[in-house]
């Protein structure tokens, strides 16, 4: 009955479906049916349909070519024995993902994590004020006093560069996208903490909503639930809230991800250019473009087109902020330059591990604020490097055509930040927020999470940490 049912469903509407359930694939259900490959139906459709389709959609019959869906070589789902899953989609998955666009099935998945959270951080920051710090003023309106609660940190180099342009040449550090961004909302909002709320607020829901789509296209509709989750209760996810450029930052870079994985290249240029516009860690961004161009073309040079010149835009954001720092400080380095002042230089990737745990040994005292945060950082660090190894070794490893675009973006990234870490007490200074930026590392917790107990203990403690990191950045002390 099951298969009736199916097969009479029509093929342009079954070819709506996400891209990562278009495969062809022949499987056995819950019950024990077998369904029949998407591709014995596909191959149904007249010459007219086929015209009619979006190009990604039709090059699925056409073998890999550029543009191709992401779907076409899905990388294969394993359990916790790591052994590959080779069920399809169950046939209420099936049933689900044919209601609404895939667009519309991401802000549906992302939207009760978002509120969730967010409805944490609103009641975090109404009492934090029973705590003792240097928070916001308890007097005045409540909602204005709130606001001001989120007003800590680099909100503030955010907001003077967003009011006041660069007056200082230090302030560089600091990149431009996300204060020009803060400065046009302020026009309508007339408070500029508020402004970079909204900015944060907004892009931060779009950034889950992408990344439930990336994950979904590629690996199925429950991880990419997992993931979201997991990534939304990340100890230091609370930034993607905050007036910090982090969200603006992991969105711009998803939609680069999102776009080169379907063979968009000028727009992941576009996207890449606007990332680095918004931070420095969007160079690494380069590796796996320049891999998913070379797959996607064979990596055969006479295949390579015009478009081979997009992977410039990555870095061309960077350029227009080094011209301008040229023209205004007489140093197109000024935001390099600048990092000194936060007592950052180039290190070995392992100097931040090797130092931190160092400087735990050494200490007289192991309860006060920098020793207590250096223990919170390095263990935060060194899950992450756990989560970077599984995805490459291991029962939970990437597997695919396309995993080595995956292990591309992770190490480079996890590599790039981990070269500059500051001197002194604090090697991990900032660390645990930029690994906001590895998102693959997130998909193996969601693989992890398959396992009831593993999700209850994750969610519970880093839920937990979660609490406390925000209120800590609330009321005015140090967070990530």
């Amino acid at each position: 009955m099951l298969r009736l049912l199916y097969t009479r469903r029509p093929n342009r509407h079954r070819l709506r479906l996400p891209l990562a359930q278009t495969e062809a694939s022949t499987s056995v259900g819950e019950q024990g049916h077998s369904r029949l490959p998407v591709t014995s139906l596909s191959t149904e459709m007249s010459k007219e349909e086929e015209t009619a389709l979006p190009p990604y959609q039709s090059a699925t019959r056409q073998g890999p070519v550029q543009g191709q869906p992401v779907g076409a070589d899905r990388m294969a789902e394993q359990d916790h024995s790591g052994k590959a899953a080779t069920d399809g989609p169950g046939v209420e998955a099936i049933s689900s993902a044919s209601i609404g666009s895939p667009w519309l099935r991401a802000c549906h998945q992302a939207l009760p994590v978002y509120t969730a959270t967010h409805t944490l951080y609103f009641l975090l920051s109404y009492i934090a004020f029973l705590f003792p710090g240097d928070s916001s003023s308890s007097t005045g309106p409540v909602l204005q006093a709130l606001i001001k609660s989120w007003n800590h940190w680099d909100t503030s180099h955010f907001i003077t560069i967003a009011l006041h342009g660069y007056s200082n040449w230090w302030r560089t550090a600091f990149y431009p996208l996300y204060p020009l961004l803060i400065r046009l909302v302020n026009y309508l909002a007339d408070n500029p903490v508020l402004a970079g709320l909204v900015v944060s607020n907004l892009t931060g829901f779009g950034v889950l909503v992408l990344l439930y789509r990336i994950i979904a296209e590629d690996f199925g509709d429950e991880l990419a639930s997992r993931t979201v989750l997991y990534y939304a209760t990340f100890p230091m996810a609370f930034f993607l809230a905050a007036a910090y450029s982090e969200s603006l930052f992991m969105l711009l870079s998803l939609l680069c991800f999102y776009a080169l994985r379907r063979g968009y290249w000028w727009q992941a240029a576009l996207w890449g250019g606007l990332s680095s516009l918004t931070r420095v860690t969007a160079l690494p961004l380069l590796i796996p473009f320049a891999y998913e161009y070379l797959r996607q073309h064979h990596f055969r040079l006479r295949e390579f087109h015009l478009d081979a010149l997009s992977i410039l835009g990555i870095p061309g954001g960077l350029a227009l902020f080094a011209g301008y720092c040229g023209l205004r400080f007489h140093d197109p380095l000024a935001f390099s330059h600048a990092e000194s002042l936060w007592q950052r230089s180039i290190q070995p990737p392992w100097f931040a591990f090797s130092a931190t745990a160092a400087a735990l040994i050494q200490d007289a005292s192991h309860l006060d604020f920098i020793t207590i945060h250096r223990a919170i950082d390095l263990a935060l660090l060194t899950v992450v490097l756990a989560l970077v190894i599984l995805h490459l070794v291991g029962p939970w490893r990437f597997q695919g055509a396309s995993a080595a675009t995956y292990t591309l973006y992770t190490l480079t990234s996890f590599i790039f930040f981990l070269l500059v870490p500051a001197q002194g007490r604090y090697p991990t200074m900032s660390m645990p927020r930029y690994a906001l930026v590895l998102f693959p590392a997130f998909l193996v917790l969601a693989r992890l999470g398959s396992s009831e107990g593993f999700r209850l203990h994750y969610l519970i403690i880093s839920g937990g940490l979660l609490t406390f990191t925000a209120l800590q950045f609330l009321i005015g002390q140090w967070a990530g």
